[in-house]
């Protein structure tokens, strides 16, 4: 009787808590590819349709403010400056008048189209911004090079760069905002697929010179590498797999620097991984469209911890934010 009445007590025993995602999505069917958290409650994503959506309550209620002159673009970039200043990137072809840049410095009240392309080929992927005043947008090659811009205004006015060349077929996701990826001081980093094996390209003076390197991740014209992290010291982990197979039975994140990569250890089911985030500092999420994936010695080793579906994940400040179909959205609660 004893044992029964314990087991009993034990199955009606309130069960620990365990880290996860919490649900915060936006009311609005739609297919989100970017976020972005400023911390204390602040979340911004943005995607199909137009879509540009804030919450300043840790997504009890969103606010849309995206420009009236997006309404048909896709904003799969995003990067938030501020509490009032951010940058949109649309994803298109520039020829169709889909290639833009948008900034706000008033909360998303009002817009300014701050850069536009029309060139053949062109189609936009990536922005990001290491700190207030400088930030870059990664495109698709061009005359076989990368098409790549910088700012260091934060974001009023953009310069092109020489990005460095490609081979026929190499090119970059605009999946999940995570193409390219900046380090802290000096590093800036260019994930590919389309050829045999996803590619990175890494620059340690800001776009001054480059080194490409070949990473154990198979790639193909579906697959390659989607993203990565910048994680100091020259170093980084990518991730990524293949969108028309996302179960794929293939390895799908490395570690390396600029002259090497190997693969890490991942224990889950295997599968496409889109985006990498730091929650602190030894704790990193990766996330894709058939669940998330957790490291906690600073990208190591890796194991799967559930099967939510996002494309794009943002951390700052211990908090981590991240963005799917169907206007889901999820914000990481701890232990």
């Amino acid at each position: 009787m004893l044992r029964t009445l314990l087991a009993a007590a034990l199955l009606l025993a309130p069960l620990p808590a365990q880290a996860g995602w919490k649900r915060i999505d936006v009311p609005r069917d739609v297919t989100l590819r970017a976020a972005a958290t400023l911390g204390a409650g602040t979340v911004q994503v943005s995607g199909a349709k137009g879509t540009y959506a804030v919450s300043e309550d840790a997504g009890k209620t969103w606010r849309f403010a995206a420009s009236p002159e997006g309404a048909e673009l896709d904003f799969r970039g995003l990067a938030a400056l501020d509490a009032e200043t951010t940058v949109l990137m649309s994803a298109g072809e520039g020829p169709k008048g889909q290639a833009k840049l948008f900034r706000t410095a008033d909360g998303g009240r009002s817009w300014t189209q701050v850069f536009e392309t029309s060139l053949p080929g062109s189609y936009l992927d990536t922005v990001a911004f290491r700190n207030g005043r400088v930030g870059y947008v990664l495109g698709d090659p061009i005359d076989g090079r990368w098409f790549l811009l910088r700012t260091q205004d934060g974001g009023r006015t953009w310069r092109r760069l020489p990005g460095p060349p490609v081979q026929p077929g190499e090119a970059a996701f605009a999946a999940s905002n995570s193409a390219l990826l900046l380090g802290e001081r000096s590093d800036v980093w260019i994930v590919s697929g389309g050829l045999g094996k996803g590619r990175v390209h890494h620059s340690a003076d800001d776009g001054g010179t480059w080194t490409v390197a070949e990473t154990p991740l198979a790639a193909s014209g579906s697959a390659g590498l989607f993203g990565g992290l910048s994680l100091g010291g020259g170093r980084a982990v990518v991730v990524g797999g293949d969108y028309k197979d996302e179960l794929a039975d293939m390895p799908s994140i490395a570690l390396g620097d600029g002259s090497g990569w190997r693969l890490a250890p991942h224990a889950g089911t295997p599968r496409l991984l889109e985006g990498v985030g730091r929650l602190d500092a030894r704790t990193l999420l990766a996330v894709g469209p058939r669940g998330t994936s957790i490291s906690e010695d600073d990208g190591r080793t890796w194991r799967q911890t559930d099967t939510e579906a996002f494309h794009a994940i943002a951390c700052r400040v211990g908090t981590c934010v991240a963005a799917g179909g169907k206007g889901h959205v999820g914000i990481w609660v701890g232990e």
